[in-house]
């Protein structure tokens, strides 16, 4: 009987390797599943790109522009001769479509205005800038952009004394 009961103890732990080496197919279903999400997002972000609507991802702001119209130094804080830079990032592949910003004073008057129409191919940014000939006011000042005449982001900065 002692016999008995190591043989069948033995074919449980030979089923239960044989179960956990089949366990490959729990692995291959979440490598399955993995792929199905990396494909789905791929394709959403494909969609994304060509959609004939423009859609702004980010905006930034800072005091340098660099590779693919991206701020290098962003900030919020300014000097008075510093021109304020502001990356506009968008996604999408209409005709074309405008973008502009708007620099307003803490009274909410318009001070400067930057705008271009752009002819976007999926992903990119857009930089526009302003510049005051006698210097910014020292004080606080709202950035509004925005796209095809809709606002679609704001950014506040300071301009030092």
């Amino acid at each position: 009987m002692g016999r008995v009961r190591r043989g069948a103890a033995g074919w449980l732990v030979s089923l239960a390797a044989v179960g956990c080496s089949g366990g490959g197919g729990a692995q291959s279903q979440a490598e399955a599943a993995a792929r199905d999400s990396a494909k789905a997002i791929a394709d959403s972000a494909k969609a994304e790109e060509s959609s004939k609507t423009l859609r702004v991802t980010n905006v930034m702001i800072g005091k340098h522009i660099g590779e693919g119209n991206r701020v290098t130094e962003p900030t919020f804080q300014f000097a008075a001769k510093e021109t304020v830079y502001v990356s506009i990032g968008t996604v999408g592949s209409p005709e074309k479509a405008a973008l502009s910003a708007h620099f307003s004073n803490q009274k909410g008057e318009l001070v400067d205005s930057a705008a271009k129409t752009i002819q976007p191919k999926g992903r990119e940014n857009t930089e526009l800038h302003a510049v005051r000939a006698k210097g910014w006011t020292p004080g606080t000042y709202r950035i509004t952009v925005y796209a095809d005449g809709d606002s679609v982001d704001s950014k506040t900065f300071a301009v030092q004394k």
